[in-house]
């Protein structure tokens, strides 16, 4: 049965999968096959989203050494030891995934910096971060595979590793320092451009709200390492804190991609709601010579419904009336345009004088 964190996870993960698909999707009507590099990265970004979310997984129903003392091992059985080894492995594979997926999101974003209209220093600017980008991916994925000697210690079941080994401390302080320095160097860039440039305030507040996303993901970033250092048994809230960074990440990176194929979307579909109430209200407008009323007993109008209209060039009327003056059959002869005669009955009723 999944809990409320299996659920959020699986739920972000398909809104996110959507964006980057209609992301690439998008691209390709624009520019075909000839991607740019921020391309390419969203294809990666796709496959390691996923290979994210299936090691949570496996972690999940596997268990892994975090919280793992010797008491506790001593009371597990062979089968159980195994399964804590393969999830222990499968939390390894976690990080390098998610630490890529994060590192992919930061490099479609560059690339898109590329392609923008910048002066020569804010070129010079985002080649030079992302320099210091490759070079803190491979500091961090070094400091994954390094910081417990030998690497086997990170699944070892019995005698307990080490705090270092099982708590995964030197991961979570590493990851905060170098994805925090180069997202705040990622979200300098557009800076300058936005003070200086003369557009509307609303646009302006926009690309505020965007800025505000890579916000997040840093807070995001300290948080878990937070969250996770002082208590090992928030680790489920570590994990999905780490989700949602990764998902306003990938929200953050392909909005502005995505924004000129949105408003297009929202104004068809504005054109289209206000088309299709012209035509309603074109359709319950007809002339007032061809509506049908009917009469209360003391010869007021009560009610009109209105009837298809004819034009007729010419129509004789023929009025028959009863006796006591309450009843008549009003027959007519109208000549249509074709030069026929066509015959219509209709019939008055009204109330008689006692």
């Amino acid at each position: 049965m999944s809990n409320p964190f299996q659920i959020e996870a699986w739920s972000e993960y398909g809104v996110g999968m959507a964006i980057l698909l209609v992301r690439i999707a998008y691209r390709c009507t624009q520019v075909g096959l000839k991607w740019e590099g921020d391309d390419y990265f969203a294809v990666l970004a796709c496959v390691f989203f996923t290979a994210e979310l299936s090691m949570l997984e496996l972690i999940g129903q596997n268990g892994s050494i975090t919280g793992l003392s010797d008491e506790i091992a001593l009371t597990l059985t062979e089968e159980q030891k195994v399964k804590i080894v393969y999830g222990s492995k499968c939390l390894l594979a976690g990080w390098i995934v998610y630490t890529t997926l994060i590192w992919c999101l930061k490099a479609c974003m560059l690339f898109f910096y590329c392609r923008l209209t910048f002066n020569l220093q804010q070129k010079r600017l985002v080649k030079i971060t992302g320099a210091i980008c490759v070079a803190a991916y491979l500091a961090t994925i070094t400091v994954f595979l390094t910081h417990c000697h030998p690497l086997p210690r990170l699944w070892q079941v019995y005698p307990y590793p080490g705090d270092d080994c099982a708590l995964n401390i030197s991961k979570y302080l590493a990851l905060v320092v170098t994805n925090v320095t180069t997202d705040l160097m990622i979200l300098y860039i557009p800076l300058p451009l936005l003070w200086t440039v003369q557009i509307p305030l609303r646009r302006k507040i926009l690309f505020g709200f965007w800025l505000c996303t890579g916000v997040f993901i840093m807070i995001a970033t300290i948080l878990r390492c937070v969250i996770c250092l002082q208590d090992v048994s928030q680790i489920n809230v570590g994990t999905i804190w780490s989700i949602r960074e990764t998902f306003v990440g990938i929200i953050a990176v392909n909005l502005p991609v995505l924004k000129p194929f949105l408003s297009a979307a929202t104004s068809k579909i504005s054109s289209a709601a206000k088309l299709s109430s012209q035509r309603s209200e074109s359709a319950n407008m007809m002339p007032d010579s061809m509506r049908l009323s009917h009469v209360n007993r003391h010869g007021k109008k009560r009610t009109v419904h209105e009837i298809t209209a004819a034009d007729n060039s010419s129509e004789e009327r023929i009025m028959h009336h009863s006796e006591d003056g309450r009843a008549s059959t009003e027959h007519s002869r109208e000549r249509d345009d074709m030069g026929g005669i066509k015959v219509t009955k209709s019939y008055n009723v009204q109330s008689g004088t006692r």
